[in-house]
């Protein structure tokens, strides 16, 4: 009689057991599927930045391109305006916001897997970049291969003889084959890294965009593309098109304006001051206060 309540206790026991394993596997999958592990992050400093009116349009046209675009394809975001404008701090605090999941939205990107910089200055930059990149998702050798390849051009007599040839002869940049097959290797790997989001930061007019993922790649993923330049005429918008959005980040309205420089002299302005601040930062700052921040 012992015997056989001892067996029976035993048995209940293991499937007690067997039950909360299978509920801590499972509590595990709904955590990593809720908070989905990042792999790598890039953010630009927001030291200085102070929200202004166009964060709210960012943040409309992200969820349009989120719940109009192709799930499986890139979607890209251009802010675009003149230099000195806060195009930079704009991208940085959507990165952040996606970063930190503060989005519930249904059908939005979710929490990234991978929140990267791309310096798109030049080709060195951008080389540098991916290069980076590489490393953190775990490319070791093709990113050690293309970092010798980035000292060898830009930092030897030979390597800088070498493009001066190619541009001589009309022939493609010298950077172009090294890039080239570290951005490709790096495509394959943001196929499984979805969702991603990329900041391309500040291509030049004659930057070629193939050496970015482009507005509905289905080859690439669920990603977003970040981009802030002064060229808005870089992509173009067509009829129909749900993977790109564009917002202009231009002088800051004089609401804004003032707000920002009291924020920073820690000085409120109301009434008539508050006029002042508005008519100083619009007429004797040209409204062009992020410079101000640094």
């Amino acid at each position: 009689m012992h015997q056989w309540k001892a067996k029976t206790f035993f048995r209940c026991l293991r499937e007690v057991l067997d039950l909360a394993e299978r509920f801590h596997q499972l509590g595990k999958r709904i955590l990593s599927d809720a908070f989905p592990k990042v792999h790598a992050v890039r953010i630009p400093s927001c030291r200085g930045y102070f929200q202004r009116e166009e964060d709210g349009e960012i943040w409309s046209k992200y969820k349009s391109l989120c719940k109009n675009g192709d799930v499986s394809c890139v979607k890209t975001l251009m802010l675009h305006g003149p230099t000195g404008h806060g195009k930079e701090y704009s991208a940085a605090n959507l990165m952040n916001q996606l970063y930190r999941n503060t989005n519930k939205l249904k059908n939005l990107l979710g929490r990234p897997a991978i929140l990267w910089t791309i310096n798109a200055n030049s080709q060195t930059t951008m080389l540098e970049s991916y290069c980076s990149l590489a490393k953190e998702i775990g490319l070791t050798e093709e990113a050690k291969v293309a970092t010798q390849e980035l000292s060898l051009l830009s930092r030897t007599s030979e390597g800088r003889q070498y493009q001066i040839n190619l541009q001589n002869q009309c022939q493609k940049n010298a950077y172009d084959e090294a890039l080239n097959q570290i951005y490709e290797e790096i495509k394959k790997k943001l196929r499984h890294y979805s969702p991603w989001v990329l900041l391309i930061k500040g291509p030049s007019e004659d930057m070629s965009s193939r050496f970015w993922p482009q507005p509905g790649d289905p080859n690439v993923g669920n990603g977003l593309v970040v981009m802030t330049t002064q060229y808005s005429r870089l992509l173009a918008k067509e009829g129909g098109d749900h993977s790109l959005e564009k917002v202009l980040i231009g002088k800051m309205k004089n609401e804004d304006a003032g707000k920002f420089l009291a924020a920073k002299s820690r000085i409120p302005a109301i009434g008539a001051d508050k006029t002042y601040a508005q008519d100083i930062a619009a007429k004797k700052l040209s409204c062009v206060p992020q410079d101000i921040a640094k």
